[in-house]
């Protein structure tokens, strides 16, 4: 229903988001930058079968416990980073983007790391955003100069 409101709107976008992807499967496949190596998990100690004191418990086998999600935060993503380069760099800046670029241009970099937080809801991300900004901000102008 919705693509019959939008019609061929939708389609563009569609099509333009196909594209996307493709290149982006298409770049992982060149650049073939896996980590391969995964966090080790901590060895469990084994249990001496008494019932106090440390290690207490019954006797088992120690089993591997699996990496969670979260603890594979910290693993280096250079496929995922380089992807999103060539995509930034395709597309340019989110809209949230250009309105710090507005603001930064003005000298209000305060109100942009404010407007970036209330978007992202963090200071921390939101510092990032706009420490990123800021430095394609003056890449651009040294680019101008010469």
């Amino acid at each position: 229903m919705l693509r019959s409101l939008v019609g061929s709107e939708m389609c563009i976008r569609d099509r333009y988001q196909r594209r996307v992807r493709g290149l982006c499967t298409l770049l992982i496949r060149a650049l073939k930058m896996t980590t391969g190596k995964r966090q080790i998990a901590k060895p469990l100690a084994t249990k001496n079968g008494i019932i106090a004191g440390f290690n207490k418990g019954h006797k088992t086998t120690p089993r591997d416990v699996k990496i969670s999600r979260k603890a594979r935060l910290g693993q280096p993503k250079k496929k995922v980073r380089a992807v999103k380069a060539i995509i930034a760099d395709l597309c340019g800046f989110t809209p949230m983007e250009k309105r710090m670029v507005e603001l930064l241009r003005v000298g209000k970099e305060k109100r942009a790391l404010k407007f970036c937080n209330k978007r992202l809801g963090n200071i921390v991300s939101a510092k990032k955003v706009r420490a990123r900004v800021e430095d394609t901000l003056r890449a651009q102008t040294a680019t101008k100069k010469k």
